[in-house]
């Protein structure tokens, strides 16, 4: 009995079962599409969070991994850049973008050396119009310097300081570049040069530079087919002062001829003093007549008393004239003719000018 119900139950129930089925079967697409679609959106968006953790778990372990070269390159006095093998800035330390006074924009990783140095130019970071090129110039310069990657770079900066760059390849390709600040080195170049060719006493060129410059100004007259002259000159009677009033008072005799020499000559006029009481002077003249009307400004100049610790000191000069390029059109040989027109100035009378005379 209790079976026979329940099979009846069993089928009595089935339509209402089936009813009951019904309903949810017709909606279950609907449904389905939309949960499916959350999900596939779901795992898209934990898919893009996991690519962006691994990318920044990624990019933590590269920073944590450059830390060392970081402290390391902020704790070097030098500036220090390295650049990837296409030229464009991998990292860089604080000195360096405080050198050249870019902002930690303009000196980011990727920016190419190039762009850098046209912020250079603009900004007038570095010197320029100078032997080392300017403009374009100094940026092809840098640029080509920078595909052989040898020897050394060298820049004067706007506010005087000079730079040196060396530039190495670095594994991997690419480059490391250390700027040094080589200003003392380059003043005590500078005070070398100076003094190899200067007069340590008055500051006037010496013999050396004298020919130098002077075979430079020959190279022009003679393009311009102008007229120089060449000046000798001997201090007269200045043993007599070195003996009277010892060495330290014909030192500043020579110091304040020489003093009076450049007040009275032009900028473009070459003066030296070749050795003891001995100057020189290489004048740009149009006729014999302006020669002589200098010789005699510096007659009188040297003629005026001088006041030499106290004591009033009167000495005189005498000059011979060389002239290019009707006397000679060598410089050596311009000197030795205006030597022998000032023995001859000396030989008769002193205080005087006398023109090289042939025979």
């Amino acid at each position: 009995m209790w079976g026979h119900m329940s099979n009846q139950g069993s089928r009595n129930s089935a339509p209402d079962a089936a009813a009951n089925d019904a309903a949810p079967a017709e909606r279950a697409p609907g449904r389905d599409q939309g949960r499916d679609e959350a999900e596939a959106d779901l795992r898209s968006r934990l898919r893009a969070a996991e690519a962006e953790r691994d990318a920044l778990k990624k990019e933590l372990d590269q920073l944590r991994g450059q830390q060392p070269m970081l402290d390391a390159l902020g704790s070097l006095l030098e500036a220090i850049v390295i650049y990837d093998a296409d030229g464009r800035l991998v990292v860089c330390n604080e000195n360096f973008r405080r050198l050249y006074g870019y902002t930690e924009e303009e000196a980011r990783p990727g920016v190419h050396f190039k762009e850098l140095g046209r912020i250079d130019v603009e900004r007038g970071n570095v010197a320029v119009g100078d032997e080392f090129g300017d403009g374009e110039d100094y940026l092809e310069r840098k640029a080509d310097y920078r595909r052989r990657l040898e020897g050394s770079f060298i820049v004067q900066l706007k506010d005087g300081r000079w730079i040196k760059t060396i530039d190495r390849p670095v594994r991997g390709g690419g480059f490391a570049s250390i700027q040094i600040d080589i200003t003392e080195i380059k003043a005590l170049e500078q005070n070398m040069r100076f003094m190899a060719q200067h007069d340590e006493l008055t500051g006037l060129p010496n013999r050396r530079l004298f020919m130098e410059q002077g075979n430079v100004l020959i190279s022009e007259a003679r393009r311009k087919q102008s007229t120089l002259a060449v000046l000798f000159l001997d201090i007269d009677h200045f043993k007599n002062v070195n003996d009277t009033l010892g060495h330290q008072s014909g030192d500043q005799l020579l110091r304040q001829i020489a003093w009076r020499l450049k007040g009275r000559l032009r900028s473009s006029d070459l003066i030296a003093r070749l050795g003891g009481d001995e100057f020189v002077v290489l004048l740009h003249v149009t006729t014999p007549d302006s020669a002589r009307h200098v010789s005699g400004v510096i007659l009188h100049e040297i003629s005026r008393p001088f006041v030499l610790d106290g004591n009033e000191v009167t000495v005189g000069t005498s000059i011979g004239i060389a002239y290019f390029p009707s006397d000679s059109e060598s410089l050596d040989r311009l000197l030795n003719l205006a030597d022998m027109a000032l023995y001859n100035a000396k030989n008769t009378g002193r205080g005087r000018y006398c023109e090289y005379a042939p025979g």
